[in-house]
């Protein structure tokens, strides 16, 4: 891979998601990493510079800027070959990823994201697994915060368990201060798409592509379960999660299963509410959303109204200063 590329581009750095990497990025443990940030609006990307600067005490002005937009192939085709890495941080990918994955990969650079899409990751692994393999470069999707220690936390577990291992239940929950928290309306809006277009996802299709071979799963299975149950290994009430630490697991599954001809387990994703108020609301909340966005005037007022119509758990402007920092 050619020297003259920045360790870094980070595509999406004026975002919510994308700020705060580029706060990451500027940090001593990242001192050496070189880096780039890319946008499609330079004034915009400029502004985000100034401002985490100044919340930082640098002076961000010489950081190498690059203009690209998702639905222009060639300026993301620069944009990929200025980079060893690219992250990703434009959503929601079902809309704006795959140009990038594409450009990525066809430029010679790897590929980074925090999708928490599971028809988008799959399709991608569909599509471009073998290219990818071919021009020996990695393409790592749903490095968020949830299924990529939710897959490395099974991968340990497998490997630490002293004995036959079956299966795994894994339980996602927030930790917040007393602000709470907001997740940014860019997770909301892709919540919309993901629901209204369950049926064109074909992901039944998708996932015998990707993984052909019958998986010989263990006789011995998780536990049935009511819709709200109490798990006293963390103390409160769990619902299943429907985010895409199931499909992240699974497909890890399948390629210890391949590649290292290792039994795979099997797998029940829970999410933890609040109280038993709150867990009992969610998956209730989740069926009104799931049949509101089958409606185009019903997804143009979600789209307009997230944190009215999340109860507060989703806004614009995503989570505040003072939330992150609790």
């Amino acid at each position: 891979m050619a020297s003259n590329r920045f360790d870094v581009v980070l595509f999406g750095a004026t975002g919510f998601t994308g700020s705060i990497l580029l706060e990451y990025l500027l940090t001593s443990e990242y001192s050496r990493v070189t880096h780039a940030v890319a946008e499609r609006n330079e004034e915009k990307l400029r502004s985000t510079l100034r401002s985490v600067g100044d919340r930082l005490g640098e002076d961000l002005s010489s950081t190498k800027v690059i203009i690209a937009d998702s639905g222009d192939p060639e300026s993301l085709a620069v944009m990929a070959r200025q980079a060893k890495v690219l992250v990703n941080a434009v959503g929601p990918y079902r809309l704006h990823g795959e140009a990038v994955v594409k450009a990525a990969i066809e430029n010679g650079a790897h590929y980074i994201d925090v999708a928490g899409e599971p028809a988008f990751l799959e399709k991608m692994e569909m599509k471009y697994n073998t290219l990818a393999k071919e021009k020996g470069l990695f393409v790592v999707g749903a490095c968020g915060f949830d299924s990529m220690p939710c897959d490395l936390g099974v991968h340990f577990l497998k490997r630490s368990f002293k004995g036959d291992l079956c299966y795994v239940e894994t339980v996602f929950q927030n930790h917040y201060g007393e602000a709470g928290y907001t997740a940014s309306a860019t997770t909301y809006d892709t919540l919309i798409h993901s629901l209204s277009e369950e049926k064109i996802d074909e992901l039944r299709r998708v996932r015998s592509k990707i993984m052909p071979e019958k998986m010989p799963l263990s006789n011995f299975k998780p536990p049935k379960r009511p819709v709200v149950s109490y798990f006293p290994e963390v103390k409160g009430y769990v619902t299943p999660f429907h985010g895409a630490d199931k499909s992240v697991v699974s497909r890890s599954q399948y390629f210890d299963l391949t590649e290292n001809q290792e039994r795979p387990l099997r797998v029940k994703t829970y999410f933890r509410g609040q109280s038993f108020f709150w867990a009992s609301a969610h998956p209730l909340w989740l069926e009104a959303f799931r049949s509101a966005v089958q409606h185009k005037w019903a997804r143009d007022v979600l789209r307009r109204h997230p944190e009215f119509f999340s109860f507060g758990m989703f806004s614009r402007e995503g989570a505040t200063r003072e939330q992150l920092n609790q």
